[in-house]
């Protein structure tokens, strides 16, 4: 009953995942519904601890532990002038406060990604949970390819990203992967069940199921997605090919290597159809997108990384103007080097190759139920090419989707860890009648082996709770949901005119800060009309940017709320800090102009004034997007502010000025 509801929590959490968009919302109920089936299985006492033991080897233990505790080590203090990010050192000078220099440039993001990390590994350990016995392993390889299918069904239906969205790719090709698996499965029972004296289930619905669902994913790769894609799924079935060739008519060293070699030759040929991408950076070789942005992010990273999430904190500040945050998201292999760095890249191919050669040895070892090692072996095959041509598989969904995938077939790679685990318990009651107990020392050793699984598991799935609730009330960053809206009300009201602008949220920054510095950007003031004071907003946001020092939207919140209690050198320090973390964001004209303009210690700097005539060039030239802004950011400039801005216009567009001067005048007229 225990293993079920762990199947069924898992099938909800995944299937939220991929349903839901990437937000903060489906974070938080997967992260919930994967730590309630962990402390489920933890809690309460089950055969298959043994089993899950004998399975986490040390080696694979410090894999799966690395990635969140270098995560951790990126959001804990550094040393003065060692690997510490220097936007740490800007942002205490800005906020006359001293910050501890760390190595990522959000510790929120960094946070949501350790988040995101613990997640997959509870979906991947609760998977090799459930399938340490075989029949339940069959259970879970339909689960998933039925997950799989329906989510790629959906986007292959739909002309925008919407179910599985950038995920859906890596859907389709863990899809096509899975429909493999399950018709080679289906073919073996075929086999056994046709000999004199075996009973096996009739196999015929699996393989008609497996059929259709290949079909899906074959025509949603070939019609939506990319060549890579389409590659990296010949390539992991492959894989799985061979080993059933290998088995099945090629048995032997000789035979092996010849059926290896044939599957090089191949997918060397596939690879050669793949349109490369010249003189850029190697992880985003294989992208068929845009990804100029993230070229440039590159050439920035440091050797520690820029700190997990970050890539999409980043990505603002380094696109063109006018560019949306959904245009370019990085590869999954460049997000990881700006996120993580070189090394960290590096060593996940090399643990990904070496995984999959164990994967393929144990495959091959296995008298029955090979099919699922050499799953895991094809998907680890295909996901690092795919992971060099688009961003899915760090998406929420597909990561679940991957880590039961991996769970599956880990589980089911050491033919004894199942079979331990079951008679565990069938054991026990005849050792106790056969005669004494055994000695201390075993006794001691078996309970710990028993135990420490258990452990583990409690301890992932209080993390994840703990991380959460640290994630459900968006009041916590900004210091309450009351003192926010009172402070944000505070800024002033709309300029006339001015319509809902484009977003600026960047791919994962949809959460909670996001919606509350929208909507105070949506209202975007006109500095005189501002005459309340706002302390309450000034400390949100002055608290957001201990954790988000790149958030150049709060920089700006920061600057028009506190201008009226702070000397006019903090406010512009706050305004540079805008201008340089957020520099091609049309969003953050209306209100940044309108502060600068109002703020004579701006207008005195020559730097401040480059920057003021880069912003008013680009509202003249996107006239249609934001056309008012100009006029509004008039009206509510100094007196100097107004000369200023009127020489500049006169210089760009002589014409916009009458523009200007008869849009105020109509406004003045009301």
């Amino acid at each position: 009953m225990i293993i079920r509801l762990v199947m069924l929590a898992e099938l909800v959490a995944i299937t939220a995942a991929l349903a839901m968009p990437e937000s903060l919302q489906s974070w938080v109920l997967a992260s919930f519904v994967l730590a309630t089936a962990a402390l489920v299985v933890a809690i309460f006492p089950s055969s298959t601890s043994l089993g899950l033991s004998k399975l986490l080897r040390p080696g694979l233990v410090v894999v799966l532990v690395a990635p969140a505790l270098w995560m951790a080590l990126q959001a804990v203090p550094m040393p003065m002038g060692t690997f510490g990010n220097p936007i740490w050192a800007t942002a205490s000078a800005a906020l006359n406060e001293s910050l501890a220099e760390i190595v990522t440039v959000d510790t929120r993001a960094t946070m949501v990604s350790l988040s995101q990390y613990c997640a997959v590994l509870a979906a991947a350990l609760l998977t090799a949970v459930i399938a340490l016995d075989r029949y339940r392993a069959a259970q879970v390889l339909h689960i998933l390819l039925s997950i799989a299918t329906i989510a790629t069904a959906m986007w292959f239906g739909k002309e925008t990203t919407g179910i599985a969205g950038p995920d859906g790719s890596t859907v389709a090709v863990l899809g096509v992967l899975l429909s493999w698996a399950t018709a080679i499965r289906a073919v073996d029972q075929l086999r056994r069940h046709s000999r004199p004296g075996t009973i096996a289930p009739a196999p015929l619905p699996a393989l008609f199921a497996a059929i259709i669902a290949m079909i899906v994913c074959l025509a949603a790769l070939l019609s939506r997605a990319n060549s890579t894609a389409v590659v990296s799924a010949l390539l992991g079935s492959g894989i799985l090919l061979s080993v059933f060739a290998i088995r099945r008519w090629f048995l032997g060293l000789w035979g092996t290597a010849g059926i290896f070699a044939t599957a090089a030759i191949f997918s060397i040929a596939s690879v050669t159809v793949i349109p490369f991408r010249t003189n850029t950076d190697l992880t985003i070789a294989l992208s068929t997108s845009s990804q100029i942005a993230t070229e440039r992010m590159l050439q920035d990273v440091a050797p520690a990384g820029s700190g997990a999430g970050a890539s999409a904190v980043l990505l603002p500040i380094y696109r063109d103007v006018g560019t949306g945050a959904t245009r370019e998201r990085p590869t999954a292999a460049a997000a990881i080097v700006i996120d993580m760095g070189w090394a960290f890249l590096c060593g996940l191919v090399i643990i990904a190759m070496l995984g999959a050669c164990i994967l393929v040895r144990r495959s091959l070892s296995r008298a029955h139920d090979y099919v699922y090692p050499a799953l895991g072996a094809g998907a680890t095959m295909a996901l690092t090419m795919l992971a060099f041509a688009d961003h899915g598989i760090l998406g929420l969904g597909a990561s679940l989707l991957v880590a039961a995938l991996f769970g599956l077939a880990f589980a089911q790679s050491l033919p004894g860890a199942g079979r331990d685990a079951m008679s565990a318990e069938w054991k026990a009651p005849s050792e106790r009648m056969a005669g004494p107990a055994p000695a201390s020392p075993p006794k001691f050793a078996s309970s710990l082996t028993a135990i420490w699984p258990r452990a583990a598991l409690m301890l992932l799935g209080i993390a994840l709770i703990m991380q959460a609730v640290w994630m459900v009330p968006p009041e916590w960053y900004l210091g309450g949901q009351s003192s926010l809206s009172t402070a944000l009300s505070t800024i002033a009201p709309r300029p006339y005119g001015i319509s809902k602008p484009v977003s600026v949220a960047a791919a994962r920054e949809d959460l909670s800060l996001r919606g509350e510095v929208r909507s105070s950007l949506d209202s975007a003031p006109a500095a005189d009309e501002q005459k309340t004071d706002s302390p309450a907003a000034s400390k949100a946001f002055a608290r957001a940017l201990r954790s988000s020092p790149l958030r150049g939207d709060i920089w700006l919140l920061l600057a028009a709320a506190s201008k009226h209690n702070l000397a006019q050198s903090s406010t512009a320090a706050m305004l540079k800090m805008s201008w340089y973390t957020a520099p091609n964001e049309l969003d953050l004209l209306p209100l940044r102009l309108s502060v600068a303009l109002a703020t004579d210690a701006v207008l005195r700097d020559f730097e401040f004034r480059d920057l003021i005539k880069r912003d008013v060039l680009l509202v003249v030239t996107h006239q249609p997007i934001v056309s008012p802004v100009l006029a509004a950011a008039y009206r509510s400039a100094s007196a100097d502010g107004k000369v200023y801005l009127e020489s500049l216009i006169s210089e760009l567009d002589p014409s916009y000025l009458d523009k200007i001067h008869a849009r105020n005048s109509r406004q003045g007229s009301r």
